[in-house]
């Protein structure tokens, strides 16, 4: 039997291939993350699967915007509440084509390096969206938690 091609399923499929590419550099991620800690004196963090669901969200939400905006998926705080104990931050941000760019970027950034260095902090997600019609090309989300 024939299924009728639905221009949706292509897209879900694409997303699916391309959301799992995104996360599965993820771990790479967290440990460029954790080698940042290590330097300074803190413990390293593992990668979180449901806090990468969560940071994916975020650059998603980024990307179909076309913006920066720590509300484009919803607030912070109840995007997360279920996931943390007591502390949780997150860092958002455009334009760089790597991570290693992009975490370059957030070290250099006071508020940033401060989520990067969050005492306590034992979890990490990490996730980026590719929209080749922005200017920013790729949108970056960290979520880091205790």
């Amino acid at each position: 039997m024939l299924k009728r091609f639905e221009p949706g399923s292509l897209i879900l499929a694409l997303c699916l291939v391309f959301c799992f590419a995104a996360t599965a550099n993820a771990a790479d991620y967290a440990g460029a993350i954790s080698a940042y800690r290590r330097a300074h004196g803190l413990p390293a963090v593992k990668l979180d699967g449901k806090l990468n669901a969560v940071a994916l969200k975020q650059a998603q939400a980024m990307a179909v915007s076309g913006s920066v905006s720590h509300s484009a998926a919803g607030s912070f705080f109840s995007r997360v509440a279920p996931l943390r104990k007591s502390r949780a931050a997150e860092n958002i941000g455009a334009g760089f084509l790597s991570f290693a760019e992009m975490l370059k970027e957030w070290e250099n950034s006071s508020g940033h390096r401060e989520n990067l260095l969050m005492p306590g902090a034992r979890r990490v997600g990490v996730a980026f969206v590719d929209n080749q019609k922005s200017p920013y090309r790729k949108f970056w989300a960290m979520v880091i938690t205790d």
